[in-house]
């Protein structure tokens, strides 16, 4: 997965922010699937740029000290960028005794923001919101690797970190900004004065002894969703150390539970139902303006939920179930069509009220209800 990035440099020589600046991106492509390259293209999916006080996005940086740096999640115009305050005394090195801040430390966590990860209140984390030193051999920690994983995947698809918990970022963009809240050689390590909120972890379902909410095939993998969690399985099977929360992954959104999903055959762009609402992600990436309510689809007001979806492999329609009826849905004209809803009783042997249906890559279409399924080649 290759990433373009535009750099603007600084006061620093071109060659010594190239280096830190490509050291800082290594960090991340190391332990995932991406690569990054420089560009000159104004339109780069990351923009490197060192900026002065109000600078055009509306978060002005404070001159020297405090505010250091902030960047944007990935997204449209200025989403992915990443600004560092042009004021403050960059270095390339930590150098004792002089008021110096590491550049390779503060971009490292910055890109990790344009990739798309929220601030971590793991100790040790780089993606905790507050300066520390880094040395040239820095490895990314536990926590940072798993989510950057989860986003990418791994560059070893077959040794994925153990999972540990992840707070998902509350809103798409900006970033709150890093702050230095000491001298970076003062030597006693940054504690927040107030440790995070605990948060309550729902409990996670059985793998092998639980109904479904929903199943689709994406990107060739099946995904499985169950309350607040699912599954990942691709060619070598179940993905370790899954079922895990909906949020690690599509953690751009309010999506709490997942009534029914599938991948939309005309851009790959990917459709979640939950209650009344609908949304579409580009990746992980929530799409603007979502969610919107199942009436913009052309479906009743009365309908309260979606079932099922799936895109059945026979003809390329997108089909909808709900309670005894199901709709075709036109992905071109964006509704339902005209002569919809019909009676589940057409596809044989299906019964009513299912909780999953998709086409999986052997061509057969699956449908589930409780804890069993069936397979239908109606025409």
């Amino acid at each position: 997965m290759h990433t373009n990035i535009k750099l603007w440099p600084t006061s620093m020589s071109s060659d010594l922010v190239r280096a830190e600046v490509t050291k800082a991106f290594k960090v991340w492509s190391d332990v995932s699937e991406l690569t990054f390259r420089e560009v000159k293209r104004l339109d780069a999916d990351i923009v490197v740029s060192f900026e002065r006080g109000k600078h055009g996005d509306g978060y002005a940086f404070d001159g020297r000290g405090v505010v250091l740096a902030h960047a944007f999640f990935p997204g449209e115009g200025i989403g992915g960028d990443a600004h560092f305050d042009a004021e403050e005394p960059w270095v390339d090195r930590e150098m004792t005794g002089i008021d110096g801040v590491r550049l390779f430390a503060v971009a490292a966590h910055e890109f990790g923001h344009s990739l798309g990860l929220s601030h971590s209140s793991v100790s040790g984390a780089l993606m905790n919101p507050f300066y520390q030193q880094i040395q040239d051999n820095f490895q990314l920690p536990h926590d940072d690797t798993i989510g950057i994983q989860m986003l990418y995947g791994a560059r070893n698809p077959t040794r994925w970190v153990p999972l540990s918990p992840y707070i998902p970022p509350a809103t798409r963009a900006p970033v709150p900004p890093t702050r230095r809240p000491m001298r970076p050689d003062s030597g006693a390590p940054y504690k927040p004065a107030t440790q995070p909120p605990s948060r309550d972890v729902p409990k996670k379902p059985h793998t092998c002894n639980t109904t479904f909410d929903a199943i689709s095939v994406i990107r060739r993998e099946l995904f499985v969703f169950r309350g607040k969690y699912f599954w990942r399985l691709n060619k070598q099977g179940l993905m370790k150390d899954y079922p895990v929360e909906i949020k690690r992954f599509w953690y751009d959104s309010d999506l709490e539970t997942v009534d029914a999903v599938y991948e939309r055959p005309i851009d790959t762009k990917i459709v979640f139902f939950s209650g009344a609402q609908y949304w579409l992600f580009n990746g992980n990436s929530k799409e603007p303006g979502y969610p919107r309510p199942l009436t913009d689809l052309g479906l009743p007001p009365e309908l309260k939920r979606i079932d099922a979806a799936m895109v059945w492999g026979y003809n390329g329609k997108t089909y909808l179930f709900a309670d005894e009826r199901y709709w075709r849905y036109d992905e071109s004209e964006g509704r339902v069509e005209l002569d919809y809803p019909r009676d589940m009783a057409v596809w044989r042997g299906v019964p009513y009220h299912i909780d999953a249906a998709f086409q999986y890559t052997d061509g057969h279409t699956y449908f589930f209800k409780g804890k069993n399924s069936g397979n239908s080649m109606i025409t």
